[in-house]
């Protein structure tokens, strides 16, 4: 360490001796300038991405705002180094090409790239950070566009969001006219400066080359974050904010750069084999202690019950009246509900391409990259399809969108589901909602016919897609529904009546009455409410499980999220079979949890306590009850359960990565 600050020393000492000499070239500070200039506009979107996302977000004190903006500041300089490098390094580069004029406009058009790049990259977060909560990171063009629908919906997009388009317009105004006005400055300073210009051929090796080794070595260590024994990564973030705010830390370009080549995950060796398996397995045991309920002790059977999976698109807690008393836009969900098994959903992820997996899988999102687009997007994966395929049970996925869209075809033939049906299969274009694919309504009446026609018993699954951007409802429909104060309150409306629509031919058939149905979301989605806007809260979704042999409804206090559900179809199932899963089912007697990955935190609660753990930092633990926004630090307090917390997430995370690596997601040696 005494070396490297004797090493930094002697730079700072060569930066003022020649600064005097450096000032006086134009290039040096032409650079300069440009450095400054792009690195304020960077900063300039940070301010408007949390001007048009500020509901997401919880900043109270001056003290957040302030450690918010050193973070802020901190990753925009380190952004701002790497985009702009190339352009620093031939501005600065000694050769006698400097002063061509072909020269200059390959370093002009440098700046300006590497300046656009990050302008357009943090302004997109702008619109698209609000579905996802979550920076973009490189994966993003791995399943963009994938069926075919980005192209079709790049037009809607400028539409929509003609305002981000707007101010990206204006950016590039400011831009302009500053980087014109910096080179008339340059050029009358040139003019008027009586110093006679410097001989570089006079000069030696090292002091012709110096400003450009000492600006590289500067640009490198703002990259890095400073000098500190590890590089700044996206989990560094959260030592500026809470999990809610770290968005506002980051900005998209550092996100897109530090994830790119980001290949898999690392093993881990927190504990020994024999010590992990104890802590935490994902093999999991059958329950035979369902509920004495008379609801769930109803003869639902493995081989005789039908199982269908209703995922439904961007559907958040708060649009329900099951769970939002204060105001809903889902009838029909909610008068199914006084008949059904209702539990306080958690979605482990906010994609589709990542709640997917999750439900039919229970393979919760802890890595950056989704596994659909992974290295181990081939390993062998069991399903709720693969379940219960030994048991008789014919499957089906169903998707209106794209055949392609985020490889979901793939994912479900990987899964062992039998059959897929798509856009393709539906066949009728006339019922495209001109965006994803076909609406829900006339999707979910064709799901039923086809799924009249599987072999039972089944296990179907069908995931809708009205309730997305850009909110398209069917023509007849329009003003049907309460438009209500978000712009997705009537295409939610909508899907509740495809919902509708679906239950009631569904009564019809046969198979109807020895069917189990459950009704959850791939995530959530944008909220008003306060109860719904806490870091926990904004993961909040609906999960439903209904049967007609159900005798009454059950609003059940008790969290599961999205990993929960297949081992818990399992258990109301009755079936003695162990299952691969991250989640529990609800009956199991073991500790119940929720956990999410973000932006490099691994977010754990079990009973009244959440944990945030970051790979190199303490773990921290709050009261998710007397703290709602996670703001106290409470680790000092109970250092044995903080302990417990950190052992158990280390546990989950060295399963998921081991397993992964060795393919070993299946409850088969």
């Amino acid at each position: 360490m005494k070396k490297l600050y004797f090493y930094c020393s002697i730079i700072i000492f060569c930066i003022f001796a020649e600064l005097e000499t450096w000032i006086m070239k134009n290039n040096y500070l032409l650079s300069f300038y440009r450095f400054i200039v792009a690195l304020v506009l960077l900063l300039t979107t940070q301010a408007i991405f949390y001007a048009l996302n500020d509901s997401l977000f919880n900043v109270s004190t001056f003290s957040d705002w302030a450690k918010l903006s050193l973070g802020s500041f901190r990753f925009a300089l380190a952004s701002t180094s790497i985009f702009l490098s190339p352009f620093i390094f031939l501005a600065l580069l000694p050769i006698k090409a400097q002063e061509k004029k072909w020269y200059k406009t390959i370093t002009s058009i440098l700046f300006f790239f590497g300046v656009e790049l990050m302008l357009i990259a943090n302004l997109i977060d702008c619109g698209y950070y609000r579905f996802t909560f979550k920076r973009l990171t490189f994966d993003f063009f791995g399943y963009v566009g994938v069926g075919g629908d980005f192209g079709t919906l790049i037009p809607q997009f400028l539409r929509d969001y003609f305002h981000i388009v707007a101010i990206f317009l204006l950016l590039n105004i400011v831009l302009i006219v500053f980087d014109i006005q910096i080179r008339l400055y340059i050029k009358r300073r040139s003019f008027n400066n009586s110093t006679k210009p410097i001989n570089n051929t006079s000069q030696n090796f090292l002091r012709k080359f110096a400003p450009l080794i000492i600006s590289v070595i500067m640009l490198f260590i703002f990259f890095r974050g400073g000098l500190q024994k590890t590089r700044l990564n996206l989990e560094d973030a959260g030592s500026y904010a809470s999990t809610q705010n770290t968005g506002l830390v980051l900005n998209t370009p550092f996100c897109l750069i530090r994830t790119i080549g980001v290949d898999g995950v690392d093993e881990k060796t927190y504990f020994s084999n024999s010590k992990v398996e104890k802590i935490f397995s994902p093999i999991q045991e059958p329950s035979n202690e369902i509920w004495t309920d008379s609801l769930l002790s109803s003869p639902l059977q493995i081989g005789k019950t039908n199982v269908v999976i209703i995922i439904i698109e961007s559907y958040s807690a708060e649009y329900t009246g099951v769970y939002n008393k204060n105001k809903s836009y889902t009838p029909f969900l909610d008068s199914l509900a006084k008949h059904s098994v209702v539990f306080q959903g958690m979605s482990n992820g906010r994609r589709s391409i990542d709640g997917i997996p999750c439900v039919l899988s229970s393979l919760p999102l802890l890595m950056e990259e989704s596994y659909i687009t992974s290295k181990y997007k081939t390993n062998k994966l069991g399903s709720i399809a693969s379940l219960l395929k030994n048991n008789g049970y014919s499957s089906a996925f169903f998707h209106g969108g794209y055949n392609g869209t985020m490889d979901f075809d793939k994912y479900a033939k990987n899964v062992g589901f039998d059959k897929y049906y798509g856009m393709n299969e539906y066949g009728n274009k006339n019922d495209y909602d001109g965006n994803w694919g076909i609406f829900d309504e006339p999707f979910l009446q064709y799901m039923v016919k086809k799924v009249s026609l599987m072999k039972e018993p089944f296990v179907a699954s069908v995931f809708t897609l009205s309730s997305h951007h850009p909110y398209t409802i069917p023509k007849e429909h329009i003003g049907q529904f309460p438009k209500g104060t978000l712009k997705i309150h009537e295409p939610v409306g909508y899907t509740d009546y495809a919902l509708r629509r679906f239950f009631n031919t569904a009564k019809q058939q046969s198979w109807f009455n020895n069917t189990l149905f459950v009704i959850t979301a791939d995530h959530s989605s944008i909220n008003e409410s306060h109860d719904f806007r806490t870091p926990l809260g904004l993961y909040r979704i609906p999960i439903i499980f209904y049967s007609p042999q159900f005798s009454h409804g059950v609003v059940n206090n008790q969290i599961m999220q999205q990993a929960d559900i297949l081992p818990t179809i399992n258990d109301m199932l009755h079936n003695n079979k162990k299952v691969f899963a991250y989640g529990r089912s609800i009956f199991s007697k073991k500790p119940h949890y929720y956990i999410y990955f973000s932006n490099g935190e691994y977010i754990l609660t079990i009973g009244k306590f959440i944990s945030k753990y970051r790979e190199g930092y303490p773990t921290q633990l709050f009261d998710k009850i007397k703290d709602e926004q996670l703001k106290n630090d409470i680790s000092n307090k109970y250092p044995n359960i903080t302990q417990q917390y950190t052992r158990f997430t280390q546990a989950i995370i060295q399963q998921y990565n081991n397993r992964l690596i060795k393919n070993q997601m299946t409850n088969e040696r």
